[in-house]
């Protein structure tokens, strides 16, 4: 039997014998004087076999904006309505034979909806907290690839850049271990945190620094041997305020 045919015996066709079944039992069961505590038993237990079919065929169609853990956490509050609402029912439906009022079929109405209403907003809350975590989550994530591609392409342009320095005889004086100027910038772009990607104004300026950069990295590759130190000149000005821009920007990521 192929997966669709079990689908729809599962989803479809054991809901509909499982409910039908149970409205004739009821029937079967039925007191030759009906009351009004009847249809109500009936519908509510009904009502609980919607739920639990309709858990598992949710089950089986999870959306992308909710989290597996929410199914399971989902589930369980699912499966304690059931529970707490046929204790409710079993318990008032003994009662009953012992002590009647119309009162009490009001009671016992207005306990099950209580339930119920406490049950959709549990269940709504939850729903909506998984979501808005699991949207956080896909953002965080998202920045992190947008640091990583900038630090990847920063890495790049700093190799290449100490090529052609190499090709045209410059040297990069200086006390650390930077072998050319944009190692200074490649370090600092390393240490920027993902939240700075939430703010468009600092993504367009680091995306602005990396086309001045790749800009200064082409002169350099057509530069002849008497500009190319004027070229490096330029680069190590561009590295300075290309750190205080950065610095700028992670200041603007905080606020």
């Amino acid at each position: 039997m192929s997966n669709q045919k079990i689908n729809i015996v599962s989803n479809i066709v054991l809901p509909i014998v499982v409910v039908g079944t149970t409205i004739g039992m009821f029937f079967l069961l039925k007191p030759q004087e009906t009351t009004s505590l009847f249809w109500i038993n009936l519908f509510y237990t009904v009502f609980f076999e919607v739920v639990f079919f309709g858990y598992l065929n949710v089950l089986q169609l999870k959306t992308k904006d909710l989290s597996s853990p929410f199914y399971a956490v989902f589930g369980a509050y699912c499966f304690y309505y059931i529970i707490l609402g046929l204790v409710c029912m079993v318990g008032y439906t003994f009662m009953v034979k012992f002590i009647y009022a119309p009162e009490t079929n009001k009671a016992y109405i207005a306990a099950l909806m209580n339930i119920t209403l406490l049950w959709v907003i549990v269940s709504v809350i939850t729903a909506q907290t998984d979501s808005n975590y699991k949207q956080t989550v896909v953002e965080l994530k998202e920045r992190g690839q947008s640091l990583n591609f900038f630090t990847q392409k920063i890495a790049l342009l700093a190799s290449r850049y100490e090529k052609l320095c190499a090709e045209k005889g410059l040297k990069y004086e200086t006390q650390s271990s930077n072998r050319v100027e944009l190692d200074r910038l490649k370090g600092k772009i390393s240490f920027l945190t993902p939240n700075v990607f939430n703010n468009d104004t600092a993504v367009a300026q680091i995306t602005a620094l990396f086309g001045k950069c790749e800009d200064l990295i082409d002169e350099m590759e057509e530069a002849s041997a008497e500009k190319a130190p004027t070229v490096q000149k330029k680069m190590q000005r561009f590295v300075d305020n290309a750190v205080s821009e950065l610095d700028m920007v992670k200041n603007l990521a905080r606020t």
